[in-house]
């Protein structure tokens, strides 16, 4: 039969590659073991991610290819195909998450013996551009905490003070306010109204509490914009879960910017 198979592709050339057995896996086969196995012990914001990258470039060009053929050639071709238009560093993600998916199916024996693990520096990528930073000066930040109210404003207060990213803000948790011995302990991150771990072991830390912030917490912790939840965090939403990080900004932090003018 393999005999057989190799005439016909050898006539057939090109075409005739993805004439194979029927027993033959697919890069869609390994995605959906990936989702089943990988995915759930994923963040959410990084799956959510990956999720993208495979169902706008992935699979539409390469789901059904054979994995005995996506070899550094391949995944080359399809680096080639999906450079314009885009930013170096985005096509860096993408076939990151690529040859990360196939890296984890060479370790499987159900695909060990067809999947080929392709490394990113095996390939060509389109050279990154550092991108500018984007920041307020400390009297712009002073602006907007000023013109802001309630629990944006806290939110705020807490972000500028401590450096904290916004997704560890919000999971925030009461116990975690350590007033008595002045310090924060880092633990949770929120994300679409569920409380997480942060976004890598490094973020797991305790920061100093300023007698300026313990203030500000307090009042909060005694206002009408602290509503006690399930969860115990510090601010929670009418629904008393966690704020989206991406909702304050498009309903409360754009609206005040765009007001003030930046």
């Amino acid at each position: 039969m393999a005999s057989v198979l190799d005439a016909v592709n050898t006539a057939n050339k090109a075409e005739a590659q993805l004439v194979l057995p029927k027993d033959e896996r697919t890069l869609n086969d390994v995605i959906a073991e990936w989702r089943r196995l990988v995915a759930p012990n994923r963040k959410p914001r990084g799956l959510q991610t990956t999720e993208s990258h495979l169902k706008a470039h992935i699979v539409p060009e390469l789901g059904d290819v054979p994995l005995s053929h996506l070899d550094a050639h391949c995944v080359q071709e399809f680096v080639h195909k999906i450079t314009p238009g885009r930013s170096g560093k985005m096509v860096l993600n993408i076939v990151t998450t690529l040859t990360g998916i196939l890296l984890d199916a060479s370790k499987w024996p159900d695909f060990r013996a067809s999947a080929k693990p392709v490394r990113v520096s095996d390939l060509s990528l389109p050279s990154r551009e550092k991108a500018k930073p984007r920041f307020l000066t400390g009297r712009e930040i002073k602006k907007v905490i000023k013109a802001s109210r309630g629990i944006l404003r806290t939110i705020l207060i807490v972000l500028a003070l401590t450096g904290m990213r916004i997704n560890e803000v919000l999971g925030l948790r009461v116990e975690d306010v350590d007033f008595e011995n002045k310090v924060i302990h880092i633990r949770k991150s929120a994300y679409k109204g569920k409380l997480g771990t942060p976004k890598s072991d490094a973020s797991t830390a305790d920061i100093p509490l300023t007698a300026a912030l313990a203030k500000e917490l307090r009042k909060h912790l005694k206002s009408m914009n602290y509503r006690e939840n399930p969860l115990g965090v510090l601010f929670a939403n009418r629904n008393l879960r966690p704020y989206s990080d991406n909702k304050l900004r498009t309903y409360k932090l754009q609206p005040l910017l765009k007001s003030l003018g930046m």
